[in-house]
C-alpha cells in the first residue's frame, strides 16, 4: 500500500504546484517533487489520461479542464457556496473589490469561493488555499466567533505574514472583542502590505458560525469606504443566512 499512497501524495503535490504557480516545465516539477524526470513524465502522462493535467503551447504542464468540473462539483455540494454565490457576485458588482467566501477547516481558514476584483492582482488567498486564523479578515472574524478556538492556539507559534500580523493571544483576544462589538473585522495589511479587507460572519440554522465573507482590495479604497462596504457585507451575510435556513 505504501507505493500507491506515495503516488497519490506526489500527484497531489504536483497539482497543487500547478495551481499555485501556473504552467511549469518538467525540470521545475522534478525539483519540487524530488523525483527523476522520467518518473515525472510518467506521472504527468497518467494525470493527462484523466484530464487533470494538460500541456500548454510552450510544452509546459498545466492544470487540465477536468479540474474545473471537480471544483464546480465541490462547490455545488457545499451549502455555504450555494447560498452565497449570488451575493458574492452582487458585492463584486457594487464595490468592484475581490469578494471571498471562507470557512473554518481545523486550525485554519479555507477559501471556498471568490469573485475577483478589477483593482488588485497580488492577493495571497485563492479558492482552495488557506490562511491561519490570526491573519486576514475572514480568519479573524471566524476566530472571534468560534468559542474555544483561541484557547487551542495557546503554546503554538503564530504565523507572521507582515509586520502588522497579530501574533499574540492577548492581541487576538482584544481583536475578537472589538470585532464582536463592531460586527465585522478589519484586516489592515496583516496578510499583504498595501492590501486590506473587511470580514463579517455568517451563521447557520442553529446560530452556529458557518462561514465568513469579506471584501479585499487596496488599503486606501477598503478603509476609505469602510462604513459603506461593511453595510453591504452585513446585508449580504443576512441574506446568505436566510438562504442557509431555507429547506
Amino acid at each position: 500500500m505504501a507505493k500507491p499512497i506515495q503516488l497519490l501524495a506526489k500527484s497531489s503535490k504536483l497539482l497543487h504546484s500547478l495551481a499555485e504557480k501556473g504552467a511549469l516545465p518538467i525540470s521545475e516539477l522534478a525539483e519540487e517533487l524530488d523525483m527523476p524526470r522520467p518518473s515525472v513524465y510518467r506521472l504527468i502522462d497518467a494525470l493527462k489520461l484523466v484530464g487533470l493535467v494538460s500541456t500548454a503551447e510552450d510544452g509546459r504542464s498545466q492544470l487540465g479542464v477536468e479540474v474545473l468540473h471537480l471544483a464546480r462539483a465541490v462547490l455545488d455540494a457545499l451549502p455555504e457556496a450555494r447560498a452565497a454565490q449570488g451575493e458574492l457576485q452582487r458585492l463584486n458588482q457594487v464595490t468592484g473589490q475581490t469578494v471571498y467566501l471562507c470557512a473554518p477547516r481545523g486550525s485554519r481558514v479555507a477559501c471556498l469561493d471568490w469573485v475577483r476584483g478589477t483593482r488588485v492582482s497580488l492577493l495571497a488567498l485563492s479558492p482552495g488555499g488557506t490562511l491561519p486564523v490570526n491573519a486576514g479578515a475572514t480568519s479573524r472574524v471566524i476566530l472571534a466567533y468560534s468559542p474555544g478556538l483561541l484557547a487551542r492556539l495557546s503554546g503554538a507559534p503564530l504565523e507572521v505574514w507582515t509586520p502588522k500580523t497579530l501574533t499574540s493571544l492577548e492581541e487576538l483576544e482584544r481583536d475578537g472583542r472589538e470585532i464582536r462589538e463592531r460586527g465585522y473585522s478589519v484586516s489592515n495589511e496583516d496578510v499583504t502590505l498595501g492590501v486590506s479587507a473587511l470580514g463579517v460572519p455568517v451563521f447557520g440554522r442553529a446560530g452556529e458560525l458557518s462561514c465568513a465573507i469579506s471584501l479585499a482590495g487596496l488599503t486606501g479604497e477598503i478603509l476609505g469606504n469602510e462604513s459603506e462596504y461593511a453595510t453591504e457585507l452585513l446585508t449580504s451575510a443576512s441574506r446568505i443566512q436566510e438562504a442557509l435556513k431555507a429547506p
